[in-house]
């Protein structure tokens, strides 16, 4: 599902304009206050990520009041429940919740993936994927401007899937390549995208060719926790890490890849910048949805 010309959301404010647009909405300017919204959210994390300093401090910057937070278990109550406006989903719901939905915007039937959920103003309740913008303008960022040779994602779930989406739209002509030990789910991704599956014990020849990838995005939960670290890694780390190279590292913790990339040389980011423009998103929904 390539995208034959380039879509650019280098900053921020890019991502937001065109996360907006896909529901149909423009950016509103924040009036003196808006009314408190009523939130929701569904995933492991839940109850820390209502609480959380990052969306929090995304809904201050739009003047938008939090009145209730409601953290659900299980999707059929979240959407039948009539109370919230704008709903977080979590992992390991974000596929399901994707069929459930009235209906989905382009990123997310195309990722097959719904990081929130929102209640438009007929009542429909509207799929967005959030995370494709903001992987977009993190990884364009990481890049400053430049195409990279190639793309490795690292991993096959739904984060995979947005950010091969935001490959696609960034660097249409650019080689995209996957690696996951799910070999069906890997395989699936790489048909979606029209990428190049490699098995993790296949990576040393894509890393050893000329034309390796020079950004390496890891989308897996290694590094997201100090257990997580304890397992070994599925991917041969010591070829991964190359000067000059990029790594992208969904994982908002400073984790020991995080560390081992800078160490070799690489540029590193984490995934804090991409947590900040999805709740960007998430934030300028609510306020362009209130108005």
């Amino acid at each position: 599902m390539t995208t034959e010309s380039r879509t650019r959301v280098a900053t921020p404010h890019e991502a937001v304009a065109r996360c907006l647009a896909e529901v149909g909405l423009t950016p509103d300017q924040p009036p003196a206050a808006r009314p408190p919204a009523v939130l929701a959210a569904i995933g492991t994390t839940a109850p820390h990520a209502l609480a959380g300093r990052l969306l929090r401090d995304a809904l201050a910057a739009e003047r938008v009041e939090v009145d209730r937070a409601l953290p659900f278990d299980d999707p059929a109550a979240l959407l039948a429940s009539p109370d919230w406006r704008l709903a977080l989903v979590l992992s390991p719901w974000k596929k399901q919740v994707a069929t459930l939905v009235d209906e989905l915007t382009p990123s997310a039937a195309g990722t097959g993936v719904v990081d929130t959920v929102v209640r438009d103003r007929a009542g429909r309740l509207l799929g967005v994927n959030t995370n494709s913008w903001a992987a977009q303008a993190a990884m364009e960022t990481l890049l400053g401007g430049e195409v990279p040779a190639g793309t490795l994602v690292l991993g096959s779930g739904g984060s995979a899937g947005s950010v091969a989406l935001a490959a696609r739209r960034a660097w249409p002509a650019a080689p995209l390549v996957g690696s996951a030990r799910n070999a069906a789910a890997l395989a699936a991704w790489a048909a979606d995208f029209e990428a190049r599956p490699a098995a993790p014990d296949a990576l040393p020849a894509v890393l050893a060719a000329g034309d390796a990838p020079s950004l390496i995005v890891n989308t897996t939960t290694w590094g997201e926790t100090d257990a997580s670290e304890e397992r070994p890694f599925a991917f041969p780390l010591p070829l991964l890490l190359a000067p000059g190279r990029r790594l992208f590292d969904l994982n908002n913790r400073v984790s020991a890849l995080q560390h081992a990339a800078l160490e070799a040389g690489m540029s590193v980011m984490s995934g804090t910048y991409m947590q900040r423009v999805t709740n960007r998103c998430r934030a300028a929904l609510l306020a362009a949805l209130a108005s």
